[in-house]
């Protein structure tokens, strides 16, 4: 593939390139079906790579505004819960639950995420 494109551009060309060509009407159609099947996973694959790089990144502001107001004044109130909770957010956000949590907890809304966090919390107050 020539060094100035990048693949999707490359692949795009080939594609341009067979659909115009007087190859066989047999080889085209695998041609065309190889490259499209090409393009979808190269797709795929950035859109993979956006997400895990968003699972991981920094936090934005409105999705700081989401998981305190979907948190604020909860309580996890089993271990269930609160795994329930996490995955919510996570699902929400497109983020990774080990995220999730660590923000939760940074935010001071760690009892909403942690069973544990929440029972301590919990029984100090009533002793």
């Amino acid at each position: 593939m020539p060094g100035d494109l990048s693949r999707p551009a490359a692949l795009s060309a080939a594609l341009r390139f067979v659909l115009a060509s007087d190859v066989l009407w047999q080889h085209k159609a695998t041609l065309i079906e190889v490259l499209t099947q090409a393009m979808r996973d190269e797709d795929a694959a950035a859109l993979r790579k956006v997400v895990a790089a968003q699972a991981q990144g920094e936090w934005r502001d409105h999705e700081v505004v989401q998981l305190k107001s979907f948190l604020r004044d909860r309580t996890a109130r089993s271990w269930q819960n609160a795994d329930e909770n996490v995955m919510h957010l996570a699902a929400q956000l497109n983020r990774a639950p080990q995220s999730v949590r660590a923000k939760a907890a940074e935010l001071g809304l760690g009892a909403a995420v942690d069973y544990r966090l929440a029972k301590s919390i919990r029984q100090s107050g009533d002793g």
